[in-house]
């Protein structure tokens, strides 16, 4: 009885000790990158709370707070939010490092899929939205890429479908017309409130998305967006207006952006992404938009 007693007494001493590891591992994780093809983050720790912001697979995020399987979060460009602890994956700052130093990849597409092996007809391991950031392991058949998920898994991309994460440093026209080439890509997404992924937005989410593509964090809403670059004293036809400058309505304050494609026209998530125009003699001629345009900026250089 008594060496039962006893062995009982070393198992729990034992299982204390691997707890208090484990617990001790878990808080050193400060960070997480997120590991769902979309993570929501709400205004509270609920589902029926408000949704403010979306995170995509590959990018990370800090840790504020924890109340029970939710995370208060940090993104990388500020933006605060609770998501649920399914979307990340917890990570240290060895681990944080391994994941930002690593060789990645970037999906160019607006969806795609991540298959178990090279053939489309093999089970989906998931699906991915543009900007997914994904670790580069090799090729196959010279018409895939074997990529990792933050959270393990290992799958196959169409080669197509993606690009090397490493930005090739773009004159101010190749840029400019790399930022409309994307946003016209999402003609026709719909519109959701606090959505920031390329199958469902909001205006400042779509705007994100489209310069994140092509290099360039913007901040997230709107009103926050108008203070970035530099401001256009733009001529009433718009001429000096140049592709890729932002263009900001609203009628007390600024709620709304949308991105120039040169000159009066623009193209913008309401409703669904779509293409308006700030002159009265175009068909796509937007009255309401031009009598509430406030502000034009240029983010990148002339």
């Amino acid at each position: 009885m008594f060496n039962k007693v006893v062995y009982l007494f070393i198992a729990l001493l034992m299982l204390s000790d691997c707890q208090a590891s484990q617990d001790s591992n878990v808080a050193d994780k400060k960070n997480g990158i997120i590991s769902v093809p979309v993570a929501n983050l709400r205004e509270k720790p609920a589902h029926s709370s408000q949704l403010v912001d979306q995170e995509i697979m590959g990018y990370t995020v800090k840790l504020l707070k924890h109340e029970d399987y939710w995370y208060q979060v940090q993104t990388e460009y500020g933006y605060t939010g609770w998501m649920t602890d399914k979307s990340l994956q917890l990570a240290d700052k060895a681990e944080l490092k391994q994941w930002k130093d690593c060789k990645k990849i970037r999906v160019s597409k607006v969806f795609a899929t991540v298959y178990s092996k090279s053939d489309e007809k093999s089970t989906p391991v998931t699906s991915i939205e543009m900007n997914t950031l994904l670790r580069k392991i090799g090729t196959a058949n010279g018409k895939w890429l074997k990529v990792g998920i933050p959270d393990g898994r290992i799958g196959f991309l169409k080669n197509q479908d993606a690009v090397d994460n490493a930005q090739k440093k773009l004159k101010s026209s190749q840029l400019r017309k790399s930022i409309i080439e994307t946003a016209k890509m999402m003609m026709g997404v719909p519109y959701l409130w606090g959505g920031k992924s390329s199958t469902a937005n909001d205006c400042s989410g779509f705007t994100s998305i489209v310069f994140r593509a092509s290099g360039i964090e913007l901040l997230r809403d709107a009103y926050q967006q108008a203070t970035e670059g530099k401001a256009v004293d733009f001529k009433k036809d718009f001429s000096n207006v140049l592709p890729g400058d932002l263009l900001f309505f609203g009628k007390d304050k600024i709620t709304h952006v949308g991105i120039s494609l040169g000159g009066g026209k623009f193209i913008h998530q309401r409703g669904c992404v779509h293409i308006n125009s700030l002159k009265p003699a175009d068909t796509d001629y937007s009255d309401s938009d031009r009598k509430i345009l406030k502000a034009v900026r240029r983010i990148i250089g002339d």
